[in-house]
């Protein structure tokens, strides 16, 4: 089928000068990893694709690795503020520029462990999500994106020294997997890469769709999507100044299918806005609940030299506990240290010979949903810790100090309160393994955030079906992390990208060659009537 030849454009909140109207085939809103590799994929099915951003572009000059607080506050929700309450109240960070979060997270990849696929397939009726089934949508977006493992030449001193400890426990690591092209180890990923090396969405996947004729409106805030009966029609929201937030020109786009990717806080807010009400939509919020420890060496570490994170540890992925070496920066970490002022001061000046092992845990016994702040597009996020993410966290953080003791460390910051802050690795893991503590004596932060669109069999306890179809909406896909129904058990954007990839190109989605999201299994007849007219009448 021949189509039309179009010229693409990354649109910039600079060149809004008046209202936006648009009609389309395909538009898809947030622009992270499940956004972004959707809009790559599906532009090369010769439709009309429009990619919609909140967050503006950026480049090396908005990236300032030693100060947090102008990246938060610039390129994050709510400045870089977003807390979820509940039995704790956790900070949690979602990246607001083009290519989402990849933009500022260490680039990790791993496919979901077969035993939470399992537990999808049998838990939520997902019997088409087999590891044999995604394993070619794995193999495409790992192919595309250029993954490959650190280079031991770029780890520097941290992470070889959690390589060590791992060897010397006997547990099994591994080079991270990562999305890069001649990555130099300076240890900024989490602030964003100035050297260009990261190979996040809008550098890879977001850059070849504008190429290839895709239109990418930026600086946008969707509100809505629009509906004309039990269809789905397209969005509504307005241009935003990138800096202040200040809405200015509205933005009305028609399209045939709405996709939205704006994350697992993002997307059910714009569903709960738009009217939908069904009970599941914003519940199961997942998350990975994290810790860190500090150590001190005699030896000088220098961690800011190397990969942010260059190698893990596997030994304990099915306990629902990873383990890794992490690099932020000085001041983010400093919060960890003693609270004196000359402990706090000691410490500061001992930054060289110190490094920072952190762990997550699988989230599977803690759960929140998401709403909105009554009168506003604002969400409400709110998260409970369960007893045994307590108790993996408190594994996590020994577990972390027997490395420490591993590799010859001479003290340990963890960061719990009712036991001294400073400790021997040993003292640690004495103390630590069998006290009794309490949720609000850790210094948690909440991860990955999953869940709130979960796909499922079951249409009273799931929002979409295992494509991302949006049960009761014609029209209207899911293509975020929101769609987990629980852990992958590891980093999830990989899998959020091979999710992405099956829904704009398996052939059960294919109708008259087309690829993409116009399936006759997904809508209604009246809705495959509408496709059969578009396509005879040239619009795709």
């Amino acid at each position: 089928m021949n189509h039309q030849v179009r010229t693409g454009k990354l649109h910039r909140f600079a060149d809004y000068d008046h209202p936006i109207r648009i009609d389309c085939d395909y538009v898809i809103v947030g622009s992270g990893p499940g956004g972004g590799m959707l809009a790559y994929w599906l532009g090369k099915s010769g439709a009309r694709v429009v990619l919609v951003e909140a967050g503006a572009p950026l480049g090396p000059e908005d990236f300032h690795p030693h100060d947090v607080g102008r990246t938060l506050s610039r390129h994050f929700w709510e400045g870089g503020a977003r807390t979820a309450r509940g039995n704790v109240v956790s900070a949690t960070l979602q990246a607001r520029a083009l290519g989402g979060g990849t933009v500022f997270n260490s680039s990790i990849c791993m496919r979901a462990l077969p035993s939470a696929l399992e537990r999808w397939q049998n838990d939520f009726g997902l019997a088409d999500l087999t590891m044999e089934a995604l394993a070619p949508h794995y193999q495409a977006v790992e192919t595309f994106m250029g993954l490959r493992p650190a280079d031991p030449a770029i780890w520097g001193r941290r992470n070889e020294l959690f390589r060590e400890a791992c060897d010397n426990l006997g547990w099994k690591w591994a080079p991270i997997e990562r999305f890069e092209e001649g990555c130099v180890g300076s240890g900024e990923c989490i602030m964003g890469c100035r050297n260009q090396k990261k190979l996040s969405l809008d550098r890879r996947g977001i850059h070849e769709f504008v190429r290839d004729g895709g239109e990418v409106y930026t600086s946008v805030h969707v509100s809505s999507v629009t509906r004309e009966g039990g269809r789905v029609t397209g969005i509504t929201g307005n241009t935003v100044h990138p800096v202040t937030h200040e809405q200015r020109h509205p933005v009305r786009i028609r399209a045939t299918h709405t996709i939205l990717a704006a994350g697992a806080i993002g997307t059910p807010v714009i569903l709960r806005k738009s009217g939908f009400t069904r009970n599941a939509i914003g519940d199961r919020l997942l998350m990975h609940p994290s810790c860190y420890v500090v150590g001190a060496f005699d030896e000088i570490v220098n961690p800011w030299n190397g990969a942010t994170q260059g190698v893990h540890c596997l030994e304990h992925l099915e306990r629902g506990i990873k383990l890794e070496s992490l690099w932020s920066t000085a001041g983010t970490f400093s919060r960890g240290l003693p609270r004196q002022p000359k402990q706090f001061k000691r410490w500061v000046k001992k930054w060289p010979q110190m490094c920072v092992f952190d762990g997550w845990v699988s989230g599977d016994a803690s759960e929140g949903k998401v709403r909105t702040i009554l009168g506003t597009d604002k969400p409400d996020v709110q998260y409970n810790v369960g007893e045994a993410d307590l108790r993996r966290l408190q594994e996590t953080t020994v577990l972390l100090c027997e490395m420490y003791a591993a590799v010859g460390a001479k003290e340990v910051v963890h960061g719990i309160r009712g036991v001294p802050e400073v400790m021997s690795p040993a003292e640690a893991v004495r103390d630590l393994r069998n006290a009794n503590f309490g949720r609000t004596d850790f210094m948690m932060a909440s991860n990955h955030v999953m869940g709130g669109s979960a796909m499922g069999a079951d249409q009273n306890r799931a929002v979409c079906d295992s494509y991302g179809k949006v049960y009761d909406a014609d029209g209207l896909w899911v293509s975020d992390t929101g769609l987990f129904p629980s852990s992958p058990g590891v980093n999830p954007q990989l899998t959020a990208m091979a999710l992405a990839h099956r829904l704009a190109t398996t052939d059960r989605a294919v109708v008259y060659g087309r690829i993409g999201l116009c399936n006759q299994e997904f809508g209604t007849l009246a809705s495959w009537l509408v496709d059969v007219v578009n396509i005879l009448s040239g619009h795709f």
